[in-house]
């Protein structure tokens, strides 16, 4: 298993990384040129700046068995279909069994969008949000070593 984290979501990426290194799994953040950071400790893996760019790239390089982390629900889709394991940025595990209903949301927010409906969008993370989010990251990278 690999850790491939969608950078233009994905928050805690220093966070993500502790955790992998301590379970001693490869992650890789995908971002494109515009995004990228300085002195990241982790391996930044560079994508062209365009529309979706970053997530072909990513479905290009994910293996099955590989852990996704992303707030696409899109993104999400294709990768379970790859047979990767994706977790939201929220620690919400996207599955088989939940994606038709997360991209239905999607559909119906985006269509509100378009209807100029003022929807809320989602609040701030907090300290709780996070602790969630790695803990659930940390069972899945610990199940993984039992395989």
């Amino acid at each position: 298993m690999r850790v491939i984290v969608d950078g233009d979501a994905a928050m805690y990426k220093n966070d993500i990384y502790q955790l992998t290194l301590n379970y001693q799994i490869e992650m890789f953040v995908y971002l494109d040129y515009a995004h990228l950071l300085k002195d990241a400790p982790y391996p930044v893996i560079e994508c062209e700046i365009g529309k979706d760019s970053v997530d072909m790239r990513i479905l290009s390089d994910l293996k099955k068995g590989d852990l996704l982390i992303t707030q696409d629900y899109g993104l999400a889709a294709l990768a379970l279909g790859k047979g990767a394991y994706v977790l939201h940025v929220s620690g919400l595990k996207i599955t088989s069994q939940n994606i038709d209903e997360l991209l239905l949301r999607r559909y119906i927010g985006a269509h509100q969008r378009k209807s100029h409906k003022r929807i809320k969008g989602p609040s701030k993370p907090t300290k709780e949000n996070k602790d969630y989010f790695l803990k659930q990251l940390e069972t899945i990278l610990s199940i993984s070593l039992k395989r």
